[in-house]
């Protein structure tokens, strides 16, 4: 048995336990309930990434539910959209005002053995329903969603400021010709939103929408950024010496963006550090961990020998808001305005 590998797999045929009865398996902690009549082996459950998990949780509601229409952050992942890390509820569009909100999950394992509480642990995000008045789904494989702007504006009117700024970067990131407030479409849906409240929201978080934003790290550590005050970098700012190119960094601060000056004159550089690019063979080219830690190492040192201070931070740090500013503090980007966003 085998998670479905892309949106298109919603028979799943390997989810559902159809030719035996899964109650004795169920019972004794091989397989997790992933949702009522679907069961999946616990071992399998396990070894998948956590997005993988969301994917079978959301393949499963399809499935027993062949209607449903995602939305927001859902429907965004199901498109392909970058998002941060997992949506934190499966959302689904309902035109009826009752039953809104968080429904519990019916994910469940049973047995007190070290697998059963590490599946407890890996447990989908719960339901979420979410009102919509007139839905228009749109096939994607496998899935009905909303349209993509209504997702992308649901988003950044509900979600957290760093999660909207994500899905924002990511829909840019798509078609960077123009800015999301100069497309009619994007427009449009935030004028018809009822509240000022929500359309003054939508409209910072699209204006500060970067296509230069290139994973899902790099957007959090902006809205970190933004939301303590601290000048706004330049993304993906191109480096070279004697040698030739050095490469772009995530992040710059030269003169005259409020950094404050560094000892040879030079702005100073940041780097997002994602641990994809050091053992996810898609992103490294196949390439070892060690060679790519070799190759950044010298990356960084044609920096440091050009007079560029280097900072580099990782999911550990954006997790600890405080730390992270106290490190962009330390490295001499002092804030300049109070924080205009709560996360």
């Amino acid at each position: 048995m085998s998670a479905p590998g892309q949106a298109s797999d919603t028979a799943i045929l390997d989810l559902l336990a159809r030719d035996s009865d899964p109650r004795r398996a169920f019972a004794a902690g091989d397989l997790v309930r992933v949702r009522r009549g679907c069961y999946y082996p616990t071992d399998v459950w396990l070894a998948l990434t956590d997005a993988e998990r969301f994917r079978l949780a959301v393949a499963a509601h399809a499935w027993t539910h062949p209607d449903a229409v995602f939305c927001g952050e859902t429907a965004l992942f199901l498109r392909g959209i970058p998002v941060v890390k997992v949506p934190p509820t499966i959302d689904v569009a309902t035109s009826s005002t009752t039953r809104l909100g968080i429904r519990p999950s019916s994910f469940a394992v049973r047995g007190a053995t070290e697998r059963s509480v590490r599946a407890l642990g890996s447990a989908p995000p719960p339901l979420r329903r979410h009102f919509h008045a007139t839905a228009m789904p749109q096939e994607v494989p496998g899935y009905l969603t909303v349209p993509i702007v209504e997702a992308l504006v649901e988003t950044m009117v509900h979600a957290k400021f760093a999660r909207a700024l994500t899905v924002a970067d990511g829909v840019l990131r798509l078609d960077a010709e123009a800015p999301l407030l100069d497309r009619a479409p994007v427009l449009g849906a935030i004028t018809a939103l009822r509240y000022a409240t929500h359309r003054r929201r939508c409209e910072a978080v699209a204006s500060l929408a970067r296509a230069g934003a290139e994973s899902p790290g790099e957007s959090v550590s902006r809205a970190l950024m933004l939301r303590f005050g601290f000048p706004e970098p330049v993304l993906q700012r191109e480096y070279a010496d004697a040698q030739g190119l050095i490469g772009r960094t995530d992040f710059a601060w030269p003169p005259g963006t409020g950094a404050a000056p560094t000892p040879s004159g030079k702005e100073r550089v940041g780097e997002f550090d994602g641990w994809g690019k050091y053992f996810d063979s898609e992103l490294n080219g196949g390439e070892s961990p060690v060679a790519v830690i070799k190759r950044e190492k010298k990356r960084e040192n044609r920096l440091l020998a050009l007079g560029h201070p280097v900072l580099r931070w990782t999911w550990a740090e954006l997790e600890q808001p405080a730390r992270f500013r106290s490190m962009l503090v330390a490295s001499g980007l002092p804030p300049s305005r109070s924080a205009a966003f709560a996360l």
